[in-house]
């Protein structure tokens, strides 16, 4: 198994994705991106298994912030704007998931609960 110790960054699979989605969590469409990548590289059979979990760790990151844009955007509508800087913290969220995931994709490592809400 290769490993990143050489002192390079390693751009494996879910490094890519982390990176698609930090970049999206300030523009927006790189979370697709990821997540598209991220589905696709799950259904591989030569995906490792902390590759997998990394993928399903992203999935689900971005189907929540799918759902809370929604949510806030409603809400955002209702208040009359109000609520707009809540859109700041899923942005905030949805950046710490992903560089939470990149670092342990660095060393390679699975992600301990995919299907956590946090990290």
């Amino acid at each position: 198994m290769p490993s990143a110790s050489s002192g390079g960054f390693d751009f494996n699979r879910p490094a890519i994705v982390s990176l698609c989605i930090l970049v999206g969590a300030l523009t927006g469409l790189p979370t697709l991106i990821g997540a598209l990548l991220a589905y696709v590289w799950r259904s591989e059979s030569t995906a490792a298994a902390w590759e997998a979990s990394h993928f399903a760790y992203h999935i689900r990151g971005f189907w929540m912030t799918v759902a809370l844009v929604i949510v806030l955007g409603i809400l955002a509508i209702l208040s009359f704007g109000l609520l707009m800087p809540l859109f700041g913290l899923v942005s905030i969220w949805l950046a710490v998931r992903a560089i939470v995931s990149l670092l342990r994709a660095q060393r390679q490592e699975p992600m301990t609960n995919p299907e956590s809400v946090l990290w």
